[in-house]
């Protein structure tokens, strides 16, 4: 069986933020909502000043710390070893310990429908906003959806810079095998042991991290609570 997971080459990222804008079209994500989020480290002084963007998304960890606190099972492994979220299973009214529990703050709660229009929600927004269940917590699946028919995820296509590869972490011959084989390939947070599925490259995480807490905790706020 496949497992799918995805490799990140910081020295690539430039923080043109097209993975997000991707992102958030292909999934139709309320406002305010970052399914993948970009975040910023700048080292030195200057006249040597360097800047690191780090791509935030799900690490799609094999022991998942989200589903191991779900009172409702509402998280579990899909095809290619994706961790997805029931939006219709997702009933804890409230009361979110997968959010909590996510070392990497990147589950967000659907407190309600808003329109990027403020005062209505357009037909798009009416359509697509189905899917985003009131009170349900929200993540990257990696662009399922597309996975399963044969599509990169959208961040994957979207990247100008070629800094995501995605693939197989089960294909011994495939090209993220390779490069997560290397030493070059790091996990976040790998003293968790989570077995995630999503390295960076080129640069340790846990160095562009360095000082500065990991899970960003205005991401982790409602989803619907602003409009932007």
């Amino acid at each position: 069986m496949a497992r799918y997971g995805l490799a990140i080459d910081l020295s690539r990222c430039t923080g043109c933020y097209a993975c997000m804008i991707a992102c958030k079209s292909e999934n139709s994500t309320l406002p305010g909502v970052l399914w993948i989020r970009i975040e910023e480290k700048e080292e030195g002084e200057f006249p040597k000043v360097s800047k690191t963007w780090i791509p935030m998304l799900c690490m799609q960890c094999a022991e998942m710390p989200c589903a191991q606190v779900c009172p409702t099972g509402a998280i579990t492994r899909g095809e290619g070893g994706i961790v997805l979220i029931d939006p219709q299973s997702c009933i804890c009214e409230g009361v979110t310990p997968c959010v909590s529990a996510c070392p990497f703050g990147v589950l967000l709660v659907n407190q309600g429908n808003r329109s990027y229009f403020r005062d209505y929600l357009t037909p798009h927004e009416k359509q697509d906003y189905e899917a985003h269940a009131e009170g349900a917590v929200e993540k990257c699946d990696l662009c399922h959806h597309r996975v399963i028919a044969g599509m990169q995820p959208s961040c994957v296509q979207a990247c100008p810079s070629k800094a995501m590869l995605f693939g197989d972490l089960d294909e011994p011959a495939s090209d993220l095998v390779e490069l997560v084989s290397s030493k070059e390939a790091k996990a976040l947070r790998d003293d968790l042991k989570l077995d995630p599925s999503v390295f960076y490259v080129n640069k340790s995480p846990a160095e562009a991290f360095a000082g500065r807490p990991l899970a960003n905790r205005a991401n982790r706020r409602k989803i619907g609570s602003s409009v932007g």
